[in-house]
């Protein structure tokens, strides 16, 4: 059965992001779903899971939920640097492949 546009939008809607810092067993996760969902569900509150105990975010103190927007900000810089590094190294290797095309040519 094929998906409606509307249960494609809940999917997207669904927001989960992920934080993993330079332990690679440590992971910040919240997650929200759509407001339709969440009232059919119940409430979902955010956890954060460290070293694989989970905790309450709604329970966090202030400094430490300042860290975990931290590292939320610096998870999307990374992926967004990421992002720009992938576009660069493409347009690299066509300047490269343009350039020894150009070079064939002349040769010839």
């Amino acid at each position: 059965m094929a998906k409606t546009k509307k249960q494609n939008k809940q999917e997207q809607d669904a927001q989960t992001t992920e934080i993993v810092s330079a332990e690679a067993d440590d992971t910040v996760a919240t997650t929200t779903a759509p407001a339709d969902i969440a009232e059919a569900e119940g409430p979902k509150t955010p956890k954060i899971v460290i070293d694989g105990v989970e905790y309450d975010a709604s329970d966090l103190s202030d400094p430490a939920k300042g860290a975990v927007a931290s590292l939320q900000f610096a998870e999307a810089k990374l992926m967004a640097l990421q992002n720009e590094l992938a576009v660069c190294q493409t347009a690299r290797f066509a300047y490269i492949k343009g350039l020894k095309s150009e070079l064939e040519d002349k040769a010839s």
